[in-house]
């Protein structure tokens, strides 16, 4: 007997047209939330980092410039630096060790800009500084200038470099040299000094005895407004890039000549200001420090004289510092005070803040605080 088995037939599985659509539109809708949610974090992410960058570097600025403040004035064991001279030392000097020795007398002297429009005026003879280094080309308008003189607190060990500025001196004498390989050598067992680290003195002082040998500073900080000058001496050109600069001067040698150097710093640094600490009172000379005053600020000024300049034992420094790249969508609209200055933004889409710091100057104030 035959039996018969009905069967029903299904059609296969699959997707339809409009099934393939909706799947497709819902995808598309997550895909673009996904890749806007990614977008978003990534532009946070990044203006976090430009963030971050200029919190670090507005610090490290400050932080060079308090270091090198602490020292302005130290010259080892030398203690009384003389009578300040009657005008500005040239803060680009190399050729005369006399004017070097003069300028120690002036450890800490500035030059302010007289509006945010204006360049500061730096008298220099002969115009190395203005005419070169410091030219107006290669500085940022409304920025101060500020000149440095010490000696390195470490002791010098090795051959000098030719033509390098060196500083020997005791309690009561202190000497400058330049570096000579062959002439300065480095004292032997003959001196009674067997780690070998000093130098005598020049043959033009007569002198035999042996003291304590330091590389002698001069540090000139400014605000350029390139990050990379291409010119002579690494002097900012129109062609050259926006980045305003934190930069110094500093004196040293190419291996034949004595030379200031340029040396960039810290990018982003808009502008920089300096209140210094004037110590007045009292107006008599002690007789222990030999010096008019107490070691102790007692009014603060923008533009010290030059016969102030040796009174100043403080020094507040104050820094506007913008992000190193713009940030889509951003206006700085803000207004910024620096020493007494308002400074507008420009309407742009780089971030700043403003770093201050008041800085006490531990070799100049301390030549004139009265022993208790």
């Amino acid at each position: 007997m035959n039996r018969i088995e009905n069967k029903i037939c299904y059609p296969a599985a699959g997707l339809s047209l409009i099934e393939l659509m909706i799947a497709i539109a819902i995808s598309s809708f997550l895909m673009l939330g996904l890749t806007a949610t990614f977008k978003n974090s990534s532009d946070a992410q990044r203006a976090l980092e430009r963030s971050s960058q200029l919190i670090e570097n507005g610090r490290y600025a400050v932080n060079l410039l308090y270091e090198d403040l602490r020292h302005a004035g130290y010259f080892g064991h030398f203690f009384k630096t003389g009578t300040a001279p009657a005008a500005f030392p040239n803060p680009c000097e190399t050729g005369s060790l006399a004017n070097l020795e003069d300028a120690m007398a002036m450890p800490l002297q500035g030059y302010a800009a007289p509006s945010l429009a204006g360049y500061p005026t730096i008298t220099s003879t002969p115009s190395t500084c203005t005419s070169t280094l410091l030219a107006n080309s290669n500085l940022s308008l409304g920025s101060d200038v500020l000149v440095m003189r010490r000696a390195d607190t470490d002791v010098f060990t090795g051959s000098p470099n030719t033509n390098e500025v060196y500083i020997q001196s005791n309690s009561r004498t202190a000497n400058l040299m330049y570096g000579n390989s062959s002439a300065n050598v480095p004292a032997n067992s003959a001196d009674n000094d067997s780690t070998a680290n000093l130098m005598k003195f020049p043959s033009k002082t007569g002198n035999t005895t042996v003291a304590d040998t330091r590389k002698f500073r001069v540090h000139v900080y400014f605000v350029a407004p390139c990050s990379m000058g291409s010119g002579l001496n690494d002097v900012c050109q129109g062609a050259d890039d926006d980045i305003p600069t934190l930069k110094r001067l500093e004196l040293t040698s190419n291996g034949t000549s004595t030379i200031m150097d340029v040396v960039p710093l810290v990018e982003g640094i808009e502008y920089m200001k300096f209140e210094y600490g004037i110590d007045t009172t009292p107006t008599t000379v002690n007789d222990v420090t030999g010096q008019q005053g107490d070691g102790i600020p007692d009014t603060y000024v923008t533009t010290p004289t030059v016969a102030q300049w040796p009174m100043v034992v403080s020094v507040k420094v104050h820094l506007l510092a913008r992000s190193p790249e713009a940030t889509t969508g951003y206006s700085d609209a803000k207004q910024y005070t620096l020493a007494g200055t308002t400074i507008a933004a420009a309407n742009d889409e780089f971030k700043r803040h403003v770093f201050s710091s008041e800085i006490r100057l531990m070799n100049m104030g301390g030549r004139r605080e009265i022993p208790e």
